[in-house]
Parts: structure tokens; C-alpha cells; sequence
């Protein structure tokens, strides 16, 4: 297992985690093991330690986890980063082809499994 803090959730946290939402609000967590700074990665886990996502954490908001990945074997490097972005610029380029390409969101947050991340291009301008 990797070497990332380990920030386990309440039952309705888990069920909300699980069914695809990619949000961890600071009310659902019940503990924290390991030491992290603000922005760090963190494994999300459940209350019998099973393996749920793995997320930005930010102690300065409500939401206090944003998932990312739910793969437990995702290595996040600069690879992991390009392969989302060029899936979400390519399926852009298919459901808004030609001039529509030209003025559109690239980045769609949690739709895009970048959570909290909105990229808009206008024109050349991105």
C-alpha cells in the first residue's frame, strides 16, 4: 500500500463515495491515520479499512477530500494527468465538433474526474 494518509469515512460517506460521488465532506470523516499537508493526496477508506479512492485534501473547506481516482493501483504522475486531460479535450472534440470546439468547457470538474478543476476555451484562449 502506498505511504499516503489513510482518512476513514462514516457509512454515509462510504455509500455516497461508492456510488460514484467523488466528494468527502468533514462531517463523514471518523479518523485520520498519518500526517499530510493541505493539498496532499490521501487514500480514502472505509470503516473496516477497505479501499474506497484517493483525493486532494483540503482543510480549509467543507469538502475535505475531492477522489480522483478509485483505482487503488492509479500512479499519480505527470503521465496519470496528460491521459485524463486528453480524454476529456478528445471527448470534447466529439460532442462539440468543428466551430463549437472553438468556445467550450474542456474541463468539467467532477465530470471529467477532476474535481473542482473548470478549464473554459475561447478561441485560442484556454
Amino acid at each position: 500500500m502506498r505511504a499516503f494518509t489513510k482518512v476513514y469515512i462514516t457509512k454515509k460517506g462510504e455509500f455516497s463515495a461508492r456510488g460514484g460521488h467523488p466528494w468527502v465532506f468533514d462531517e463523514e470523516i471518523i479518523r485520520m491515520e498519518g500526517t499530510y499537508k493541505n493539498g496532499d493526496l490521501v487514500d480514502v477508506m472505509s470503516s473496516k479499512d477497505k479501499y474506497i479512492g484517493t483525493g486532494f485534501i483540503n482543510d480549509n473547506s467543507k469538502i475535505r477530500v475531492r477522489i480522483i481516482s478509485r483505482n487503488t493501483n492509479d500512479k499519480f504522475d505527470e503521465e496519470f494527468f496528460a491521459r485524463r486531460l486528453r480524454y476529456a479535450i478528445e471527448y470534447r472534440k466529439i460532442v462539440m465538433p468543428g466551430a463549437d470546439f472553438k468556445c467550450c468547457r474542456l474541463i468539467f470538474g467532477e465530470a471529467d474526474a477532476f474535481p473542482g478543476l473548470t478549464v473554459d476555451r475561447f478561441n485560442d484562449i484556454w
